[in-house]
Parts: structure tokens; sequence; C-alpha cells
């Protein structure tokens, strides 16, 4: 397999001398334009590099080029220490080994491993402390291989945005697109995810209300396969998360812990603070903390079991039989509790009433409500009679009382 592929015009000087099989193409009399262009490299239906210049757009864009001989440049691929570009610009005809170059073979090369499985998201940051461009998101390659980003899309909310290059064991990759405009800080839980050429969802957060002005939301490993995200005032693209709890004060100023804002250095600060095991001495606030950690639950007592809605522990609950009724007694479907058993008379009744020892006795609201108004009629009437007919009545019973008097 080449370790290198390369092109070039077949009416360039560097080639028109060239010995041995190259991959040589005429552009025509015109050649390349140089305020616009676009070359994109395929291996069967894989694109495996591509360049463009002026007002194309593509992933590694560059300026266009000069018109006049003497001023032009040519792009070479970058060797080393410029990782921002995969090309650098050089003097026009630039000196070419061609003792140095690889010949052009006919074998197939090895189909490339494009996907973008195992890559995780670690850190964003959206509420920026100046500029909106300092906005980004993090991926990270936690696997011993390397991971091909070509072809795999970065989604947030609804929008696709492409990835590409090749993210190795180990290594970080910032993704910063002026397209990319990040909420700085949501109303609701935003979801990020890393999408592969199939359109398939390889891993998802939500970014999630309450980002505070100067903080990323990162992912922090607390080990044994343990991980926890968290605001931290502590900014790191390209590297692994630092925690920093509050922000940094200015020189004279430490964090109150309480409010998380910067006040005056008290002079009764202890230097030299040892924190016992466990905590750690928090630079800010001159106070030792306990290390984040993630605590596990208590088991729930003997008898109760945890509720997988609530996480809280709950009583088992158990399908035992009721206590059988004792004798003369019987369980009353509607309450599921016992109650006496009654005597069953009738037919036409499920619990008929149990006949007194008077059988003439006989009780009817009906007849006890009309012998009521009946009485409460004669009795209202009567009132009548007397108030209407008082004063006749006095006089009659006065000369009753009278004639009895004179015999």
């Amino acid at each position: 397999m080449t370790e290198h592929l390369v092109l070039g015009a077949a009416i360039s000087p560097q080639y028109s001398s060239a010995e041995g099989s190259y991959y040589l193409y005429n552009f025509g009399s015109s050649g390349l334009a140089s305020t616009a262009g676009k070359l994109e490299l395929y291996q069967g239906e894989h694109k495996i590099d591509e360049i463009c210049w002026g007002k194309l757009e593509c992933a590694d864009n560059y300026a266009k080029f000069a018109t006049k001989e003497n001023d032009n440049y040519s792009l070479v691929r970058c060797a080393k220490d410029c990782p921002e570009r995969k090309f650098i610009f050089e003097k026009y005809y630039p000196t070419l080994n061609l003792d140095s170059i690889t010949e052009a073979i006919s074998e197939p090369l090895e189909e490339p491993t494009i996907s973008c499985d195992g890559a995780i998201i670690t850190e964003i940051y959206s509420n920026y402390a100046n500029s909106a461009s300092e906005q980004f998101i993090e991926l990270y390659n936690p696997n011993p291989g390397p991971i091909i980003l070509d072809s795999c899309f970065l989604r947030y909310k609804t929008t696709d945005y492409p990835l590409n290059g090749e993210l190795k064991a180990g290594e970080y990759y910032i993704f910063q697109n002026p397209d990319l405009s990040l909420t700085k800080d949501p109303s609701s839980s935003n979801p990020v995810s890393i999408i592969n050429q199939e359109k398939q969802t390889v891993t998802q957060i939500n970014h999630p209300h309450g980002q505070k002005k100067g903080t990323s939301y990162a992912l922090f490993d607390l080990g044994k396969d343990t991980h926890i995200w968290r605001q931290t005032y502590h900014i790191t693209p390209n590297a692994a998360n630092i925690y920093q709890e509050f922000k940094t004060c200015e020189p004279g100023k430490v964090i109150n812990p309480t409010t998380g804002n910067c006040v005056n250095q008290t002079t009764t600060t202890k230097a030299n603070i040892v924190c016992p095991a466990g905590k750690y001495l928090n630079p800010q606030t001159n106070r030792c903390k306990s290390l984040p950690t993630v605590s596990a639950l208590t088991p729930c007592k003997e008898g109760y079991e945890r509720n997988p809605e609530t996480n809280r522990c709950r009583k088992k609950t158990t399908t035992t039989e009721p206590t059988p009724c004792k004798e003369g007694y019987e369980r009353n479907p509607e309450t599921n509790r016992c109650r006496k058993i009654r005597e069953n008379v009738g037919e036409t009744t499920e619990y008929a009433p149990t006949p007194t020892s008077d059988a003439k006795q006989y009780h009817n609201p009906k007849i006890f409500i009309a012998t009521a108004a009946i009485v409460t009629a004669i009795l209202a009437g009567t009132i009548y009679i007397v108030c209407q007919y008082r004063h006749s009545i006095r006089k009659t019973l006065k000369a009753i009382s009278n004639r009895f008097r004179k015999v």
C-alpha cells in the first residue's frame, strides 16, 4: 500500500520531465480556476479528502489564488505544527523531489473503516463569557483505536452539522461552526447527539437549563465506570475536564461559598490547612470540601422494596388472605369486614328483617306521618278558635261562673 498519492498537472514544469508512473491530469488550457475551485478524493464511494478555495465552501476552505505568477502560491499539505489547517501556502512552483515520491500502483487499497461509533460528548460551552465565537462542543475517543468522523454528523436540536477527520485514541475533538448557535441557558433540555453514516444515534445527552455565565457543562469520570455531568468554571477545550465549583476571584478576594460571589479576603485566613481524608482544600474559599462522589443507595430494610418511580423504600405488597370470620359472622363483600349473619326470611330480599315476638306490632312510616299530620291540624284549629273567640269564650265562662254563685 502506498503512503502518498501525488496528483500533478501534465503541463506543469515539475512533471514535464518526470520519469515513472504518476497520476497526471490535463486540466485543459485554462487550468484550475484561481477564484474558486474544489478538489475531492474518493476511494470507492467514500470521500477520503477534500480541499476548496475562493467562493466555494467545504470543510477545509482557503482564500482564492492570485492571478499573477510572481504573486501566486500553491497549497502544500502540512507536515506538522499546524493543527488548525491541513494545508499551508508556499511560493508557486515549490521544490519537488520526484525520487522521494512513491510511484502509483494498480493494486486496490483497503477500504477504510468509516464509523463514529464509540465517540462520546464530553463538554458543551454555551453560556460564553465574552463572545459567541467561544462556544464549542467537545468530543472524545476513549477507545484504543482511531475513529473516522467522515460521513458523521453532530446534531443540535434538529440541525445536523457534518464532521470530518480522524479522532485518534485518547484524543479530543472541538467542534466550532459559525452556523452553530448554542442556546446560552436553555429553558428546557436541548438534545445534543452524534449521528453515524446510517443516520443512527451513536450517543446523546441533554443540555439542561441552569447554565451559568462562564461555565461549561462537562463530563467527569469518577472511576469504576461511573460518570457525572457538572458545571465547571474551568473551561478545557481539547483537554481533560477539570472541575471548578466557583469562578476565579481577583487578587485579594475569595469566594463566599454561600452566595458564590467574590468577597474581600479576611486577615484571619488560616494558612497550610490540611484537610482530612475524603476532602480537599478549595483554594478559592480556603475551606475543606468533600470530594465529589456518587453515593450508593442504602438498601431497604426487610419487608420493604425500592419504588422505581420515586427511588424510595416502600412496604412490600402482600396477597395474604384475610382472617376468617368467627362463627355466626360473615364477610361483607362491600367493606370486606365481618358482620353478623341475619336470618333470610324472604325470597326477594337478600337479608330479610328478623321478626319480633309481638306479631301484631307493625311499623309503617306512612301511618306515623299521617297521624302526626292530623294531630297537628286539630291542635292548630283549636288554637285558632280559642284566639279568634277568646272574648266570647271569656264572657260565656264568666256568665256560667256568676250563675253558679247565685245558686
